[in-house]
C-alpha cells in the first residue's frame, strides 16, 4: 500500500477504516528545538538543532579547544567572546542560556546576566556576547 492513496469508505465504522501505521515520530520520539542565531553585523544566520547542551564561544587552536558553535570567524576574539562563553540548553520544555563565567559578560535584551544562572530564551531575544550582537529565532518548538 506504500505510495498509493487509499480511498476511505466512510460508510464503515471509522475505527475499522483507520489502520495504525506507526512512524518513528508517532512513537513518542521528540522533535528537537531548531534555533537560528543571527549575527546582526554580518547579516548571517547559524541554524542548529538543540537536543543536548551547546557551548557557544570561540576556538583555541593552541589548546585544541573547539566549542559547539565557534564565533571566532566573526571577530569573536576582538569583540570579547570567551572560549567557553555561553551554554544553551533545555530545562524542561524551554530553552535557557547560562553565561559560563565569561570574561566580558553576556546581555539578554540589554540586561546583564548573572554568571552561572539560567535565563529563559524567547523568539526574537537579543543577545550580546562581549560586544558581538546576536538575535535569536526559535524556529521549531516541539511543545507548541
Amino acid at each position: 500500500m506504500s505510495g498509493k492513496t487509499r480511498k476511505l469508505d466512510f460508510s464503515k465504522d471509522i475505527a475499522a477504516v483507520a489502520t495504525p501505521e506507526l512512524k518513528t515520530i508517532d512513537m513518542g520520539m521528540p522533535r528537537p528545538w531548531r534555533i537560528a542565531l543571527n549575527l546582526v553585523e554580518y547579516q548571517m544566520q547559524m541554524i542548529f538543532d538543540l537536543t543536548n547542551p551547546v557551548t557557544i564561544g570561540r576556538a583555541s587552536p593552541e589548546s585544541g579547544y573547539n566549542p559547539d558553535i565557534d564565533l571566532g570567524a566573526y571577530a569573536g576574539s576582538d569583540r570579547g567572546v570567551s572560549r567557553d562563553h555561553l551554554i544553551m540548553k533545555l530545562e524542561g520544555d524551554r530553552v535557557v542560556i547560562v553565561d559560563n563565567h565569561s570574561a566580558n559578560g553576556t546581555k539578554l535584551n540589554g540586561e546583564w546576566l548573572e554568571a552561572g544562572e539560567s535565563y529563559p530564551l524567547r523568539h526574537g531575544d537579543d543577545l550580546q556576547l562581549g560586544l558581538l550582537q546576536l538575535r535569536v529565532e526559535l524556529l521549531t518548538n516541539p511543545f507548541g
